[in-house]
């Protein structure tokens, strides 16, 4: 198990606040105490490995939780037709969020009609599809679903970022898309699949011989 950054001052501050008290107090208490809080906080901040499905087209899913919208609209982000997969994020669910697909971060410039752009990741991938990850209810306290620059890759179910306070995350893809999940549907970052991304070979190929 692993345990993200962000918590080891909050373990470091428990275990020295469990010793001082011990110390004063001269009793085993607080060192139960301090156990428990100790424990309470790997939990909220830990972090598995999970194993990534062989399915290069498949789009995982990027935290865990549970179906709560799937709908076709409009994506403000890249002003395109569109499938919202909306997801509400386990409070105990692990700590990091995991890239749905491999894939170059691109820039998202901010605009009006884009509430949440700064808390929006988009990554294209190299057979040119785009997928935008958005926190649309919570917080990342100022960082990005994926937290690494611009124009860098990621990996396929690979960590990213990290969930924080994040209660929701909608992640728009091609409306060509097969979806393969259900509402109500629980889902593990980075073991489960949302979508496939399906591509008209004949027409690629065209294209390319063009």
């Amino acid at each position: 198990m692993h345990v993200a950054h962000e918590a080891w001052w909050i373990l470091f501050v428990v275990f020295a606040a469990g010793i001082g008290f011990s110390l004063g107090l001269d009793s085993p208490w607080p060192w139960v105490v301090a156990g428990l809080l100790a424990t309470g906080v790997a939990t909220g901040f830990r972090d598995s490995d999970r194993v990534v499905p062989p399915q290069p087209l498949g789009l995982v899913a990027p935290v865990d939780g549970e179906i709560i919208h799937r709908r076709e609209c409009h994506d403000p982000y890249l002003d395109r037709a569109a499938i919202r997969l909306s997801i509400a994020v386990r409070r105990w669910g692990v700590y990091y969020l995991r890239a749905p697909t491999e894939g170059t971060l691109q820039e998202l410039k901010l605009g009006r009609q884009r509430p949440h752009a700064s808390q929006a990741s988009w990554i294209r991938t190299d057979e040119g599809d785009d997928i935008i990850l958005v926190v649309s209810e919570g917080s990342l306290l100022g960082q990005r679903p994926c937290a690494a620059e611009f124009g860098q890759r990621v990996g396929q179910g690979r960590r990213c970022g990290m969930r924080r306070l994040a209660r929701r995350l909608d992640v728009y893809i091609p409306s060509s898309c097969r979806v393969d999940v259900e509402m109500g549907e629980k889902v593990r970052a980075g073991s489960d699949v949302l979508a496939t991304m399906v591509h008209n070979v004949p027409k690629i190929e065209a294209e390319q011989a063009a």
